[in-house]
């Protein structure tokens, strides 16, 4: 059967064994992984329930994963300057993420090998195009 559902979902589990892992020996999951890569691209932090949020989880998964990543010192809770009762999530400077880095863009080069410039925009905007149809449409 040729479904693009079907190839999706095969690619989405062939990278998510990949990074598993590589991602082990690190002593993170892809879901924590993951965690890190939407406060990384927060550089002032993130409230756990924007994370939940983001993450599609419930605040109180998130906030096990983040005391879990806190204790590996990947990550640090700090005080929200715009509301005194609330902590933002940062990445710790400190916390070594290169080779989690490192993996992606080695995924990314296995996934992109033979693109051209043209070929890697069409394939993103596809990507990108998929992936917020299927968030509109109902289930």
């Amino acid at each position: 059967m040729n479904s693009p559902t079907l190839t999706l979902w095969s690619l989405g589990l062939a990278l998510e064994t990949r990074l598993a892992n590589a991602l082990a020996p690190m002593g993170l999951s892809v879901a924590g992984f993951r965690l890190i890569g939407e406060v990384s691209a927060a550089p002032d932090g993130l409230r756990q329930t924007v994370l939940a949020a983001r993450l599609g989880v419930r605040p109180p998964t998130v906030s096990v994963a983040v005391k879990r990543l806190e204790d590996l010192g990947l990550v640090t809770r700090v005080p929200d300057p715009s509301d005194p009762r609330a902590r933002l999530v940062r990445v710790n400077p400190e916390a070594n993420l290169g080779p989690g880095w490192d993996l992606i863009e080695r995924l990314d080069q296995a996934l992109i090998l033979g693109l051209d410039a043209d070929g890697l925009q069409a394939l993103n905007h596809s990507l990108i195009h998929l992936q917020e149809r299927l968030a509109r449409s109902p289930e």
